[in-house]
């Protein structure tokens, strides 16, 4: 997190300044700050404190139909008002992929209603959870709001992403658009910034699954007694 606070202030030394979405101005150093949270609410919520201290503004991108969080827990909701209460913005991250009727657009507007109770927060805006490219600068509105594929905030700005792990493409600051003080749309995904001492892809993913695991087991032995006092006879034993 360190690494993306100093990050985030030389954009600002830079003269850029974070704006919403549907107020990016092409020709205008404007920073629209996105992360797609994949996998970890814990650490957005760290990033969205980091943001906070400098003072900006972000989206959050949060998913509805994934196996791997659950945005209803008492818990992820409390961490989804805890972003919205240091003053970002949280967005509908769509998997295209899990809409089984074809009807994406009433599949997203469902999500973003499932999203909106949980947060009491309108969701005014839509990325894609690993876009088909018939979805790369689609035109189109989905569910009547504005997405972060459209030309507008894809193609015709710097789009400037970490997917899985890197800038594949350069860092950002080297980028064209720098020099020009023109718009940039700057995409990371909190899991990449959270440490266990290391900045490998996977060894990272590694760590974080031993921990998602552990948190599994713990849940498990929440609910199930039978199993829950195995496990302590086991760790008694362990501890002899």
């Amino acid at each position: 997190m360190d690494d993306y606070r100093s990050l985030i202030g030389e954009f600002q030394d830079h003269g850029y300044t974070p704006c919403r979405l549907q107020d990016v101005r092409a020709d205008q150093p404007d920073l629209y700050l996105r992360h797609d949270v994949d996998l970890s609410l814990e650490l957005a919520v760290e990033m969205a404190a980091v943001e906070a201290e400098l003072g900006v503004f972000s989206t959050y991108f949060v998913l509805v139909s994934t196996d791997i969080y659950n945005p209803a827990t008492i818990q992820n909701r409390r961490i989804l008002s805890s972003i919205i209460e240091r003053g970002h913005e949280i967005g509908l991250h769509f998997d295209v992929t899990r809409v089984e009727d074809g009807d994406i657009d009433s599949a997203a507007e469902r999500e973003c209603a499932i999203l909106s109770s949980l947060t009491g927060h309108p969701v005014e805006t839509i990325s894609f959870h690993r876009p088909a490219r018939n979805l790369l600068n689609s035109t189109g509105r989905f569910a009547g709001r504005r997405h972060t594929y459209e030309p507008e905030f894809f193609s015709n700005i710097a789009y400037i992403s970490d997917s899985n792990g890197g800038w594949h493409h350069g860092h950002p600051l080297d980028h064209p658009a720098i020099a020009a003080r023109t718009a940039v749309q700057l995409l990371t995904h909190p899991i990449w910034w959270g440490g266990w001492g290391t900045r490998e892809t996977v060894p990272l993913i590694r760590e974080f699954v031993k921990g998602y695991n552990r948190r599994s087991d713990d849940a498990i032995a929440g609910t199930i007694t039978a199993y829950a006092q195995w496990r302590a006879t086991e760790e008694k034993a362990g501890a002899k």
